[in-house]
């Protein structure tokens, strides 16, 4: 197991526990929907190393189960992990058609073992990554991907970093999925994260306690959190 990549235990095991956590999600997501199916969600956390990666690559896998087809983009143009993960090459992707104009087909990765998901890496890193999210080039592709895939699921950077990035893409996706490491940050980090999507516009579908120890299904606990959607939690 390569070190600091996130696990994927939905191709790698998928009659684990945690494959199984997964598929709960998605359930979950589909429930909370009200009028069809989602076509595009973005996955990040408040803070980096709170397990938002993880849980956008076995969603997206999750999704594709079901015989949707699934783009999983990695949207994190600072810190990406989406190729490591699926152990594919980087030369060209996201920031590639954003600044030099490659063919999007050009940039798009099939997975062998699951028909329907294709894999956007973020491609080579740029210096300007907040601008290039920021672009009409990136709301232009943005549209054509969501014409040509069920749904887009999107790892994006984290919220509470001194960047945009995450804020850019939650205005473009249609629900945002926010990850909570249990443990590792405190209410007011989600809080404030929880408060600058919801400034942007965003509709926040609810949130995923990773790493708990406790129940399956918990809630965050507070009062900005009250009567706020929460989805299965991971163990």
């Amino acid at each position: 197991m390569k070190k600091n990549v996130p696990r994927l235990y939905c191709l790698e095991q998928p009659k684990s526990a945690n494959a199984e956590l997964f598929r709960a999600i998605r359930s979950n997501i589909r429930y909370t929907r009200v009028g069809g199916e989602i076509r595009s969600l973005l996955v990040t956390s408040s803070l980096p190393q709170e397990g938002k990666s993880t849980v956008a690559m076995n969603l997206a896998i999750a999704m594709a189960e079901t015989g949707r087809t699934v783009l999983l983009m990695d949207g994190d143009l600072r810190t990406p992990t989406v190729h490591k993960a699926f152990d594919l090459p980087n030369g060209v992707g996201l920031s590639s058609i954003l600044v030099d104009h490659t063919c999007l087909d050009d940039c798009i990765y099939s997975i062998k073992e699951l028909q329907g998901l294709s894999v956007l890496t973020s491609g080579p890193i740029s210096a300007n990554p907040a601008e290039l999210l920021g672009s009409q080039g990136m709301k232009s592709l943005f549209a054509e991907l969501s014409e040509r895939w069920d749904t887009i699921v999107i790892d994006s950077s984290s919220v509470l970093i001194p960047f945009s990035d995450a804020l850019t893409l939650a205005r473009m996706a249609e629900v945002v999925l926010l990850v909570v490491k249990s443990g590792k940050v405190l209410l007011k980090h989600t809080s404030s994260a929880k408060q600058l999507l919801e400034q942007e516009g965003a509709h926040l579908l609810g949130a995923v306690l990773n790493h708990s120890k406790n129940s399956r299904h918990q809630k965050i606990r507070g009062e900005d959190f009250e009567d706020w959607a929460t989805s299965s939690v991971m163990g």
